[in-house]
């Protein structure tokens, strides 16, 4: 799908990655696909999933996204055209895109990630990539965008104790680094015109385990 691989192709451009394998490939669009792996969607629904097995041979993977949220974004191109309407259905998309990639550029290394690891990051790609869209569409970042992401957000209830905690976590990491970026980098949010390019620094963060994502947000903190 196209919107996907634009996704797919601005994360790659952002942390300079290099990556043969398509995300258009590995979509499914099918519940039933969820469901032949014992994980149908519950009862308020599954817009987004990423399916992975490890094996002797090697790695099978697939990115389960919800065919009405899909046809819903077909109607307006976000990456043209980002707005209100269209954000959280585009953020979801982001996600399984996010997970796809991150999953994939560290198996070509043969790096191992944790899934709070694989959830920060996410987090961290769907601030960086709207701010980047909505930067070159309206001219600047809102200030609102942040708190939409890490503060006016709910999660389905159907979670158990761990996903929940591990989610709450990821965004708390997330949002602390989000508000380093765009205090510090993102002019436009802050209000100055001049600041240090930010394409290295996210680069070094991408790069770095969940450890030494965590080590970083905590001392850029200080």
């Amino acid at each position: 799908m196209q919107l996907l691989e634009g996704i797919q192709s601005i994360l790659e451009r952002t942390y300079a990655l290099n990556n043969a394998h398509s995300v258009s490939r590995f979509l499914v669009t099918c519940p039933k696909v969820l469901e032949t792996l014992g994980l149908a969607p519950g009862p308020h629904g599954c817009a987004e999933r990423v399916l992975l097995a490890e094996g002797e041979g090697g790695m099978d993977l697939a990115v389960y996204l919800d065919a009405d949220l899909l046809e819903r974004l077909s109607g307006t191109d976000p990456l043209e055209d980002l707005h209100d309407d269209n954000l959280g259905d585009f953020l979801t998309a982001l996600e399984g895109v996010s997970h796809f990639v991150y999953v994939v550029w560290n198996a070509m290394l043969g790096k191992q990630i944790t899934l709070l690891e694989l959830e920060l990051q996410a987090e961290v790609d769907k601030f960086v990539v709207a701010s980047q869209l909505l930067a070159r569409q309206r001219g600047g970042v809102p200030r609102a965008l942040h708190d939409r992401l890490f503060q006016h957000f709910r999660l389905i209830p159907d979670l158990s104790a761990d996903q929940r905690r591990r989610y709450l976590d990821a965004s708390r990491y997330a949002g602390d680094y989000c508000r380093i970026l765009a205090r510090r980098y993102m002019g436009r949010v802050n209000g100055r015109r001049e600041t240090p390019p930010i394409a290295p620094e996210l680069r070094h963060f991408y790069r770095l385990t969940q450890r030494g994502k965590l080590r970083h947000i905590a001392a850029q903190r200080a």
